[in-house]
C-alpha cells in the first residue's frame, strides 16, 4: 500500500520525506510526494520549486522505492486536499512534518494538521 507525504521544501519538510521514504521501503509501497500549491499566491515558502523539487528526488533516488511526485493547485483547504489524495491513492499512512519553534505549538497542533488526524482514513505519522 502506498505512503502519501505532504512536502514543503523546509528542514521539517525534509525530514518528513526521509521518514516517509522509510516507511514506503518497509511496507514495500510506492511513495507519493505532494506538494500543495495555493492558488493565486506566488511567494508562498511552501511551494516547491523545480530546484527543491529535484533535491528531494535526488534525496529519493538512491532508495528502492516507486516514487511519484504530485503538485496540486488549490484554493481550498489544504487538509482536503491531502485527504483526497490519500483516498485517491489508497494509502495506508500519510506522513506530516510539523514545526515546534513555538510555545503554542508544543500544546496546540495548526488546524490543518489537527483536520489530518481527525479525519484521515488512513495512519497518520507526524515528524
Amino acid at each position: 500500500m502506498a505512503v502519501v507525504v505532504g512536502f514543503i521544501p523546509t528542514e521539517v519538510g525534509f525530514k518528513a520525506l526521509t521518514a516517509a521514504r522509510e516507511e514506503a521501503e518497509q511496507r514495500g509501497g510506492p511513495l507519493i510526494v505532494v506538494n500543495v500549491l495555493r492558488e493565486g499566491v506566488t511567494d508562498d515558502p511552501r511551494h516547491a520549486d523545480d530546484q527543491q523539487l529535484e533535491i528531494a528526488r535526488d534525496e529519493l533516488r538512491r532508495s528502492s522505492v516507486r516514487v511519484a511526485f504530485r503538485q496540486e493547485t488549490t484554493d481550498d483547504d489544504i487538509a482536503d486536499l491531502l485527504l483526497r489524495v490519500v483516498e485517491e491513492e489508497k494509502a495506508e499512512l500519510l506522513v506530516l512534518g510539523v514545526r515546534r519553534h513555538q510555545d503554542l505549538a508544543r500544546h496546540l497542533l495548526g488546524l490543518t494538521v489537527q483536520k489530518l488526524l481527525l479525519s484521515a482514513d488512513s495512519e497518520v505519522l507526524v515528524v
